[in-house]
């Protein structure tokens, strides 16, 4: 088992991270990978406040999306919305959406 440590950041709308899927025929073999996320941080310096929604999207419950953060963000802010780390399995997502909202997303991925 490997442990790798990486970081992930965006701004706006969109799937910011995706759990890779196991694929033994690919070059190198992607083993498979579970992760576990200890930080998701936005920021918005966008000049006004913007709807935000943060979700995980669980693929094996027929990709079942569940609110992370849905709120208001003024402009200047700053929010940890992750009060525990979450575990995330293969094809499970992290997505964003908030036109002008930065995001970033700190993981351990377990291969």
């Amino acid at each position: 088992m490997a442990d790798t440590f990486l970081s992930f950041s965006t701004t706006g709308t969109g799937t910011v991270y995706t759990v890779p899927t196991a694929d033994a025929g690919a070059t190198p073999p992607t083993p498979p990978t579970t992760a576990l996320v200890r930080s998701i941080r936005l920021s918005n310096q966008s000049g006004g406040a913007v709807a935000t929604t943060v979700t995980a999207m669980d693929y094996s419950n027929s990709s079942l999306e569940i609110e992370l953060y849905k709120d208001s963000l003024s402009d200047g802010s700053e929010s940890e919305i992750l009060t525990q780390p979450i575990a995330l399995e293969q094809q499970d997502a992290i997505k964003l959406t908030g036109a002008g909202v930065k995001i970033l997303i700190s993981l351990m991925q377990i291969t």
